[in-house]
């Protein structure tokens, strides 16, 4: 079988894209390097961490580059070849991946630990915002759908990684309303879910994330052991006020928590910057959210507009879920916060994403490769 990319694939685009989701990317980028060197300088260590994180935030634009250049339809015909490819990065993970922190998540290549689970949440949204953009909602299509999505959220969460597959389910949720599918059928697909919850804590859920909700519901729990960190996150918090400690202060409430930067980076930027940075950073995220959408709305073709509300979705609710982690309105699940949090993979991603919502951005709705209005064939 013959895979046929659009002639007009690999041609400039002919306009800017988005400056705002530009600027938002951009911002969120330079807050977490900036969030890290003041960390690393007040821990009195060297800046080898900042300079590699800086590395990776280069990687990161210039994937944003290639991505936002390159015509996003040339991504449809390849989207079963790609998340293929996800499924078994995933699977070389269970395999042969490395164990941190009580998961199987990683692969090391060449010195650097990659995720391949950021990349195959990329591949299925891509995958499935292109096998429902030629479809109408039928059972046969959503079936396909759900199990595109059941196979990539069990591999994730088998490694385990609640957070990863809550955030897969949530963005295939996003496209299933952009679809759309009926309320009628939302509304199922939500019950049956919750139906499966109990089953899903007994057989998915280890016994260390079993610990950290029990500390979300008591929070008195074990204060000098599994309760420490999240103690620690709200006295970083408090600490910050509205202005913050300030780049050079010493003493930090997260100091000697091994993932400050990453899975409590918001709480580290409120001891740094205040209420103040915390809104700067959830106004970025607003800007993301609105520009991303708003691209979706305008997107030129169907497979275009579900693929940006599903990367948006992406996006939003990871940043959602990470914000509520640090102030205890949601267990701690290992969630970085997307652009800021120290983690090369996640950053790529994100960056991916932003990228594929540029190119979108930049083709105009009366392209005559396809148009919106075009009606959706049902099979």
């Amino acid at each position: 079988m013959t895979i046929r990319v659009p002639a007009v694939a690999w041609q400039r685009a002919s306009t800017a894209g988005d400056p705002l989701l530009v600027f938002a990317v951009l911002a969120l980028g330079a807050v977490g390097l900036l969030s890290l060197e003041g960390a690393v300088r007040s821990s009195g260590n060297a800046g080898s961490e900042v300079l590699r994180h800086a590395a990776l935030v280069g990687v990161g634009l210039l994937v944003l580059v290639v991505t936002a250049r390159i015509d996003y339809r040339v991504w449809r015909p390849l989207a079963g070849p790609l998340y293929v490819g996800g499924l078994a990065l995933l699977m070389v993970v269970l395999v042969a991946g490395s164990e941190e922190f009580g998961a199987r998540r990683w692969v090391v290549v060449a010195g650097y630990s990659l995720q391949p689970s950021e990349l195959a949440k990329l591949t299925t949204i891509i995958a499935t915002a292109a096998w429902i953009s030629s479809r109408g909602p039928t059972l046969r299509a959503f079936l396909v759908a759900l199990g595109a999505l059941a196979l990539c959220a069990g591999l994730v969460l088998a490694e385990p990684d609640l957070g990863g597959g809550l955030l897969l389910v949530a963005a295939w949720m996003a496209l299933m309303v952009a679809w759309p599918l009926s309320p009628r059928a939302l509304g199922t697909i939500a019950t049956a879910a919750l139906a499966v919850v109990p089953m899903a804590f007994a057989l998915a859920v280890p016994a260390y994330q079993r610990e950290r909700l029990a500390v979300f519901f008591d929070p008195g729990r074990d204060p000098l052991g599994s309760g420490f960190t999240l103690r620690q996150v709200e006295v970083a918090l408090a600490e910050g006020g509205l202005t913050g400690r300030g780049l050079d202060a010493t003493g930090s409430a997260l100091a000697g928590i091994a993932t400050r930067g990453s899975d409590f980076a918001l709480a580290q930027l409120g001891e740094q910057f205040g209420a103040v940075g915390a809104l700067f950073v959830l106004a970025a995220y607003g800007v993301i959210a609105w520009r991303g959408f708003a691209i979706a709305e305008r997107a030129p073709d169907r497979f275009g507009a579900l693929l940006a509300a599903g990367l948006t979705a992406l996006v939003v609710v990871q940043a959602t879920l990470h914000v509520a982690v640090n102030v205890r309105m949601f267990p701690a699940t290992g969630i970085p916060l997307p652009l800021v949090s120290l983690g090369g993979s996640s950053l790529v991603a994100t960056c991916a994403a932003a990228g594929l919502l540029l190119s979108i951005a930049t083709r105009s709705r009366t392209d005559p490769f396809e148009r919106w209005s075009e009606a959706p064939r049902r099979r």
